[in-house]
C-alpha cells in the first residue's frame, strides 16, 4: 500500500486519475461514473478535498492536499465510442486502487494496459451490423427478402462508417451518408422486385445507427442532476437523429417516395 509524500507523486496520481476519467468518458461511461471514480481514487490517497467537473468532451479536476496545496488539471476528450468492456475493466481498476493504493506509476501502467484492450475486428463488426439489421427488419414485420436486403445494407453501413472514421469525417456527415445509402438500397431493391417493403428495410438497418447509449446516458445524467452534461448528450443524440432523417429524406424526395 503506497503512501504518497511528495508533490511530484501527487501530480503523477492526478494525471493517472485524469487518464482513468478520460478513458471512461471516451468509451461511453456516464458523467456521474466518471466524476465518482476520480473522486474516490483521489480521496483514497489522502486528498483533503477533490473537485471534479466533467461534461461530454472535457474533464477538470482540482485536488487540495492536507497542507492546502492545490493542483488542477484539465483534459479534453476528442473522440467518443461505446465499449463497455473497457468501462467494466476501469470500474474494477478504480475499486482495486481505492482498496490497495498502488503507486501512481503502477496505476498508470494498468490504465495503459486497459487502453490496449483488443476491439472486435472489422469483419466481426460488419457481420454484427448485418445480423442486427436482418433481425430488426424481421421483427418490424418485414419479409425474408426484406431482411436479407437489410442484412446487405447493414454490412454496407459498417463499411461506410469504418472508411469515413479512418478519414476523421464528422459524425453528422457519417450518419447522413449512411442513411442516404440505406434508403437508396431499400428503395431500389423494392423497385426492382428484390424486396417488398422499403420502410422495413430502412428502419431495420438504421437501428444500428440509433444513439441508444447517448439517449440513455443523457436521461441518467439529467436525473442525477448533471443537467449540463445531460443536455449536451441529448443534443448530440438529436443531431444523430437529424442526420439520419435528412439522409433518408433526400432519397425519398428524389425518388418520389418509391
Amino acid at each position: 500500500m503506497e503512501e504518497l509524500q511528495t508533490a511530484d507523486e501527487y501530480q503523477k496520481l492526478l494525471n493517472a486519475a485524469l487518464d482513468l476519467g478520460h478513458l471512461l468518458l471516451e468509451n461511453g461511461a456516464e458523467i456521474y461514473r466518471v466524476e465518482d471514480s476520480i473522486q474516490h481514487v483521489l480521496y483514497a490517497y489522502g486528498a483533503k478535498h477533490v473537485d471534479v467537473f466533467a461534461v461530454t468532451n472535457n474533464i477538470t479536476v482540482t485536488i487540495t492536499l492536507a497542507n492546502n496545496t492545490c493542483y488542477t488539471r484539465l483534459r479534453r476528450v476528442y473522440s467518443r465510442t461505446t465499449n463497455f468492456q473497457v468501462v467494466e475493466a476501469l470500474n474494477e481498476l478504480s475499486r482495486y486502487v481505492c482498496v490497495n493504493r498502488p503507486s501512481a506509476d503502477e496505476f498508470s501502467k494498468r490504465i495503459k494496459e486497459i487502453r490496449k484492450t483488443p476491439r472486435y475486428s472489422e469483419p466481426v463488426m460488419t457481420a454484427g451490423y448485418a445480423g442486427v439489421s436482418f433481425c430488426f427488419a424481421l421483427m418490424f414485420g418485414g419479409t425474408l427478402s426484406d431482411a436479407l436486403t437489410a442484412m446487405l445494407a447493414g454490412a454496407m453501413v459498417r463499411v461506410i462508417v469504418w472508411l469515413l472514421e479512418r478519414l476523421h469525417t464528422n459524425s453528422f456527415f457519417i450518419n447522413l451518408l449512411a442513411s442516404f445509402m440505406v434508403t437508396f438500397v431499400a428503395t431500389y431493391a423494392v423497385k426492382f422486385g428484390i424486396a417488398q417493403n422499403s420502410d422495413m428495410i430502412i428502419i431495420g438497418t438504421l437501428m444500428t445507427l440509433v444513439p441508444g447509449v447517448a439517449i440513455t446516458n443523457a436521461m441518467r445524467d439529467i436525473i442525477a442532476g448533471d443537467l449540463l452534461a445531460g443536455t449536451m448528450k441529448a443534443v448530440e443524440a438529436m443531431l444523430v437523429a437529424l442526420a439520419l432523417a435528412i439522409g433518408t429524406g433526400i432519397v425519398l424526395i428524389l425518388t418520389g417516395g418509391m
